[in-house]
């Protein structure tokens, strides 16, 4: 009969614990995601020719205190800069760094991208695609 009187004081205290856990994950998830970007400017538009061009924006999210950083996504051709601002902000960019110079390039049929500069992010998944890909990052 202690026994059970022990548990059923004991379950309630095992679940406060537990939602304590849960909060404190979602909250910690929550303070380390980046968000979503403030893309304001289009710095670099380069047509792949198969329907698919390279965008880079810059991201004002850092506000008064920190620099911008500049977003570099793959995404299937679009319009107007607005059009591209709009619909980059929920894509996923291959490339992020401090610099906006980035250039493009075809050098004997290879994608040559030149970045001089800080690079925060690179994932090359997103130009797999389009066969032989060099990046050049030159410091």
């Amino acid at each position: 009969m202690r026994f059970l009187k022990a548990i059923k004081g004991l379950i309630p205290v095992l679940c406060n614990c537990l939602l304590v856990v849960c909060l404190v994950y979602i909250g910690g998830s929550w303070i380390m995601s980046s968000g979503t970007p403030d893309l304001d400017e289009v710095v670099l538009k380069h047509s792949l020719g198969n329907g698919t061009s390279i965008y880079g924006a810059r991201d004002g999210q850092g506000g008064a205190t920190v620099g911008f950083s500049y977003r570099y996504y793959v995404h299937k051709d679009l319009g107007s800069d607005q059009e591209i601002l709009s619909a980059l902000v929920s894509a996923h960019p291959f490339l992020k760094t401090k610099e906006p110079f980035v250039q493009v390039s075809k050098h004997e049929g290879v994608l040559v991208l030149d970045i001089q500069g800080e690079v925060y992010e690179y994932h090359s998944y997103a130009l797999e695609g389009f066969g032989a890909v060099k990046v050049q990052m030159a410091l």
